[in-house]
């Protein structure tokens, strides 16, 4: 039983009372106060973010929703860690992996790391999960399953984003890809998926009602940063000046840095955007590409809880629908002979079909 202590304060002399009971053999028995409330053996879910992750209004705040709901739905405790730095979000790292070796909590415990920056440390650690019964670690957005300890949880970009770039050239045909860096295995697929589908042909434009000719498109690429990790925040001189400067639509694969410049297009007109993981249209934004990480945090947590758990490695793309791509219902009028003209069901069918091959054909690679 639970030992409860009650404190007494009589002229200055601190007194320590139990609520307490005898047996006849003299052990004693202690009672609980009924008023104390009970600690907590609820599960706890405990999410660490790149840096600076949460509050990008994209990608880590629809896992920080995910998360949330499903602690909702199952009566779960949640702690989310928001690292400002490179060496604190380590730091919670370290912790954790040090918390996993020592304790030996009962209560289930799943860990769900966010930060592609620290994969290296991430891989030489997990196996610290192997010795710990109660505790799960699920790592995201990597294709590369952990060699041991933990599971992995990928969502390809590829396949929506050459559904978007092969549907684009119907309603512009120049655009700016903005990236964070060229190392990050998501963002790359992201980029090249968009790139190929633009330079396909689904379109053509008739001249004289002779000749066919494919449309004149011009795409250019913009990085943010070098390196894993980096260029997903943005100073907003910076994000105006970037979008200034920027040839036709923008396409910011950056995380918060991409909100940062969709926000900015839309109060000063500047320039359109193609949405990255937002469902909200308006008259800057023609398409958006999505990313349902929410949805398949969640279904990872209910595959924790299950007796089965979760599987060592998931995948999770356009075939499946966590990605994928909407066009704006109240589109331009400009826009609309258009999409009415090339975007035909037919047409949509067949980019859709396309795209989810072309994914499995890059994954493969």
């Amino acid at each position: 039983m639970k030992k409860s202590i009650w404190i007494l304060l009589t002229a200055g002399l601190s007194v320590v009372m139990m609520l307490s009971a005898c047996t006849k053999a003299g052990n004693i028995i202690y009672v609980p106060d009924p008023d104390e409330p009970m600690a907590s053996t609820a599960p706890i879910v405990t999410v660490i973010y790149g840096q600076d992750g949460l509050g990008d209004r994209s990608y880590n705040d629809l896992i920080y929703l995910g998360v949330e709901e499903a602690a909702t739905e199952h009566g779960l405790r949640t702690v989310e860690l928001s690292p400002t730095s490179y060496e604190e979000g380590r730091d919670y790292l370290e912790n954790m992996f040090q918390t996993v070796k020592s304790n030996r909590d009962t209560i289930p415990h799943l860990y769900i790391v966010a930060a592609a920056g620290y994969d290296g440390y991430i891989r030489q650690n997990s196996s610290v999960f192997d010795g710990n019964p109660y505790a799960d670690l699920l790592y995201l957005e990597t294709p590369e399953p952990l060699a041991s300890g933990g599971s992995t949880l990928y969502l390809p970009y590829y396949g929506a984003m050459y559904e978007g770039g092969a549907l684009w050239p119907a309603i512009s045909d120049h655009a700016t890809l903005i990236i964070s860096n060229p190392e990050d295995l998501t963002v790359a697929g992201a980029a090249k998926g968009f790139s190929d589908g633009f330079y396909t042909d689904y379109y053509k434009v008739e001249y004289d009602d002779t000749y066919l000719v494919p449309w004149e498109k011009h795409l250019e690429t913009i990085y943010l940063a070098e390196h894993s990790g980096q260029g997903y925040n943005i100073a907003d001189t910076t994000a105006l000046r970037i979008i200034s400067e920027a040839s036709g639509t923008i396409v910011p694969i950056c995380g918060g840095a991409g909100y940062t410049m969709m926000y900015l297009c839309e109060i000063t007109n500047i320039n359109d955007y193609m949405g990255i993981d937002v469902e909200k249209f308006s008259w800057n934004c023609d398409m958006s590409i999505l990313k349902h990480i929410d949805r398949a945090v969640g279904l990872c947590i209910g595959q924790w809880l299950s007796p089965e758990g979760m599987p060592r490695h998931q995948v999770l793309g356009l075939k499946e629908g966590y990605t994928g791509v909407k066009i704006n219902p109240n589109i331009d009028d400009y826009y609309k002979p258009f999409i009415e003209t090339y975007l035909t069901e037919e047409m949509r069918r067949q980019i859709h079909e396309d795209a989810i091959r072309k994914e499995e054909e890059y994954e493969k690679r």
